[in-house]
């Protein structure tokens, strides 16, 4: 009979970031996972653009009466990305098969099944030699590495982590639109995951980290991460302007491998980022992902982020055939907005009045249907602070509960 493990791990992934705003908290800080749709969300407003905003980072903007007659994001994830290809690519199993065949560099690595798998893990990590790096074979990139496992005990203790039903983990993430979600286990009472859940066991690449982000094939960033995307200690700087050649046609070379993400990210490793690929300084693939994952670049250098949002949003207006009526450069910003599905409005009001002070928001409500649930008002800011307090409206850190719907136009 196999007994599950009972013992506490102490080797877990470095705890996802949250982003500093400047703001007062509890507003000052956005987490990593919600801070793609907040930069986009921003974007559209700085563009003029009529927003709807839903659960899971859902957003449309568009121009004029028709939400279809623009372009849709989830957690910043643009709506011309393929289903199929952000699935192919949170399946890190498949994604190491597409780019193999694609001649496409990456670690040593396989697969194997938590209930049966330990002793077989531990025989592929002595072969291909410590240290290395287990990482779920299922969900979001980037996300839930354990880097640098030294030893045999080290694995042990990381297998363990993954024992945990994955909601229960506290670095666990789920984009709301990939079909992967339906491989991720779910339990309602039980705190163990089934054993058929699988990890990847990858030799660890030592080099300069390198975070690679592209729209339509273009290189808009590139960010030195010298402990990893998850370890953000000193050093982490934009080298956009650094790197050689070789090393954004090599993340060129991984986006045309792997079709349908118009925006993606390409981290690797290499031994000098601003000299040729040549054989002793072949860049090596060790994670590719559909979410820009922004909160890096702001790290790296935050007066870029706005640039970088535009960017996103004009690359996706051109797969929609939408030409974006603002500039891009707006500063200050009076917007309608419409909130809707609340559960105490009197009550949410007084929170929103609040939480609206603090963030140096000009806010008024014109008119409220405690009934529906609905209210509608005026807000005035800059658009990064307003698109931030409908985010936070909609994800439930203002209100007594989230709203349904958060609506705003340009006033």
């Amino acid at each position: 009979m196999i007994v599950e493990p009972v013992v506490s791990s102490r080797v877990e992934p470095p705890p996802l970031a949250s982003v500093n705003l400047g703001l007062p908290m509890p507003f000052g800080r956005c987490p990593a996972d919600l801070y793609d749709g907040w930069v986009l969300h921003e974007a559209a407003l700085r563009n003029g653009l009529n927003t709807l905003l839903f659960p899971g980072q859902a957003l449309m903007a568009f121009p004029g009466e028709d939400p279809t007659g623009g372009v849709a994001f989830a957690h910043g994830v643009a709506n011309s990305t393929w289903i199929s290809a952000a699935t192919m690519v949170q399946d890190k199993r498949i994604r190491r098969d597409v780019l193999d065949a694609a001649g496409i560099p990456q670690p040593r690595g396989r697969a194997f099944s938590l209930q049966r798998g330990r002793t077989y893990a531990k025989e592929f990590a002595e072969t291909i030699g410590y240290p290395v790096v287990v990482k779920p074979m299922v969900g979001d990139s980037t996300v839930e590495v354990m880097p640098r496992l030294r030893n045999a005990d080290d694995l042990d203790q990381a297998i363990d982590y993954l024992w945990k039903v994955p909601p229960s983990r506290a670095n666990f993430t789920q984009a709301s639109y990939a079909f992967t979600q339906i491989l991720s286990p779910k339990t309602s009472s039980s705190t163990r995951t089934r054993g058929t859940y699988r990890y990847l066991v990858e030799e660890h690449v030592a080099g300069q980290y390198l975070r690679l982000l592209l729209a339509d094939g273009r290189l808009l960033s590139a960010v030195h991460a010298p402990g990893g995307p998850w370890n953000l200690g000193e050093g982490v700087r934009d080298v956009t302007g650094e790197i050689h050649a070789d090393i954004e046609a090599f993340a060129q070379g991984a986006a045309e491998a792997t079709p349908g993400m118009p925006v993606l990210t390409v981290d690797i490793v290499v031994n000098d980022f601003t000299g040729p690929t040549a054989h002793e300084n072949r860049p090596v693939l060790v994670e590719h992902s559909e979410r820009p994952w922004m909160y890096l670049q702001h790290v790296a250098d935050e007066r870029r982020i706005s640039e970088l949002g535009h960017e996103l949003l004009q690359s996706s207006a051109r797969h929609a055939g939408l030409t974006l009526p603002g500039s891009g450069m707006g500063t200050q910003e009076r917007v309608t907005f419409r909130w809707e599905g609340l559960s105490q409005v009197a009550e949410d009001i007084q929170a929103a009045e609040a939480a609206a002070g603090q963030m140096q928001l000009d806010l008024r409500f014109t008119s409220t249907d405690p009934v529906a649930g609905v209210v509608c008002g005026e807000v005035s800011g800059p658009p990064a602070v307003i698109a931030l307090l409908s985010e936070f409206v909609i994800d439930g850190h203002v209100l007594t509960a989230p709203a349904m719907a958060v609506e705003t136009r340009p006033a």
